[in-house]
């Protein structure tokens, strides 16, 4: 018998408006790919909208985490964060879904990407390391 819950995260790329949006979605885009290809795309999913400081998309991407059958979160902070967004997001979700919700960055010197603001834990995508 297993006990292990079945999870489908959403995962979420937040920004600021003083960063381009393209840094948090191409980071999210590469943390995706690199879950999928170690586990498969069964459990996690992208929700392709970027909350750049705004409460509309915040709505947008909880309606679209919810529309993809998610019962967990995951609020990827690519360039930093819009603080209230994000953490409404959060509330919502967790009272809507009743699902767990966690924050996350990656570290700035653990980049393996070829540009200063990409930490990705994926190879980089431009270049060959």
């Amino acid at each position: 018998m297993q006990n292990i819950p079945k999870i489908k995260v959403g995962i979420v790329a937040v920004s600021r408006d003083c960063f381009p949006e393209s840094l948090s979605v191409n980071r999210r885009k590469a943390l995706v790919a690199a879950y999928e290809k170690k586990y498969g795309k069964e459990n996690i999913y992208e929700c392709p909208v970027c909350i750049v400081e705004s409460e509309i998309h915040m709505k947008q991407a909880l309606a679209d985490v919810e529309k993809a059958g998610c019962n967990a979160l995951a609020v990827y902070l690519g360039n930093f964060g819009p603080e209230i967004s994000e953490t409404m997001l959060a509330k919502e979700f967790s009272e809507k879904v009743g699902g767990a919700v966690m924050f996350f960055a990656m570290r700035r010197n653990a980049r393996i990407c070829c540009t200063p603001f990409c930490p990705s834990p994926a190879p980089c995508m431009r270049s060959n390391t």
